[in-house]
């Protein structure tokens, strides 16, 4: 069941480009200030000399927003966040994030790479977290390391193999053009927390509003109480009704809302749901920035 599920993380590179892991940690940082760091202080130190890597830009953005995201959940009452790269020796580069947080005593820090293991309350994480970065970083070759204390913070430093000249370099997010943007309202069901605040953070900088459910029930509820989106990002796996349960009450509310069934398995009950209703379509788990964005401009286009 682990091994599965760290395989539906990442099973090797979705893609191999060259990508400027600077541009990477600058997207992410403009998708956090937007949102999150009201209290959070936030301090990057990039060398402009690091060499590309060869990866996939969407996996690694997203760990470096688990790591991000995790740092701030570490400094309720505020804090520092820094983000630093530079050239290590062997000509590896070094990404660490760290912060001034709470830190993690020496038990806690022995499992923080196991899947589901979690100190956070309950609803408020998965435990696949770090295990989900620890293996995107694997498969990219790399070497990573958390270092913290009780009260002292955390310090998680990973080293990259640099990449050798070849593909295109990636430059991440393509943002909207002011101005020629549709604004779409998305209601995102998600039972799992980091999924809606790096979902909803991805949609913001797409240009696009953003409502969230935690269960197929909640999501009923918003629909009866009057909310009117666009499009409907249904997970597929939920407690309560699930993505199973919830799309015949939600086809019957609005018989011509398109719904993206995300699932990270497209088994013959996810692919029947397509057949069975109308305007619904699957959505892979994890999908990429350019995936969501080219889901969403195609409905915007219809």
């Amino acid at each position: 069941m682990v091994k599965g599920l760290l395989n539906f993380a990442r099973e090797g590179l979705a893609q191999e480009v060259r990508v400027d892991l600077n541009v990477l940690v600058l997207e992410v940082v403009a998708l956090l200030k937007r949102t999150t760091l009201q209290k959070i202080r936030l301090v990057t130190d990039l060398a402009e000399d690091i060499p590309t890597l060869i990866g996939d830009p969407a996996s690694l953005s997203h760990a470096i927003m688990n790591l991000c995201v995790n740092a701030v959940d570490a400094m309720p009452n505020g804090g520092l966040l820094k983000i630093h790269t530079c050239n290590e020796i062997g000509g590896k580069v070094l990404l660490e994030v760290s912060d001034s947080g709470s830190g993690m005593p020496k038990e806690v820090l022995a499992r923080a790479f196991d899947p589901f293991f979690t100190t956070k309350g309950i609803g408020k994480g998965t435990g696949l977290g770090l295990a989900i970065v620890y293996n995107t970083i694997q498969v990219h070759h790399g070497q990573m390391e958390i270092l913290s204390e009780p009260s002292q913070g955390t310090q998680v430093r990973i080293l990259f193999p640099p990449g050798d000249p070849g593909p295109e370099v990636s430059h991440g997010i393509k943002p909207p053009i002011e101005g020629t943007r549709t604004v779409l309202k998305v209601l995102l069901v998600d039972d799992d927390d980091l999924i809606q605040r790096s979902t909803q953070l991805l949609l913001s900088v797409l240009g696009h509003n953003a409502s969230i459910a935690s269960c197929g029930e909640e999501a009923l509820a918003l629909l009866e109480s009057g909310l009117k989106p666009d499009v409907v990002i249904l997970d597929m796996n939920m407690p309560g009704l699930g993505g199973r349960g919830t799309l015949p009450r939600l086809r019957a509310l609005c018989p011509t809302m398109p719904v993206l069934l995300a699932t990270g398995n497209a088994d013959e009950e996810a692919v029947n749901l397509t057949i069975a209703f109308p305007h619904v379509s699957l959505l892979a788990k994890p999908y990429s920035v350019e995936e969501l964005q080219r889901r969403l401009n195609s409905i915007k286009e219809n």
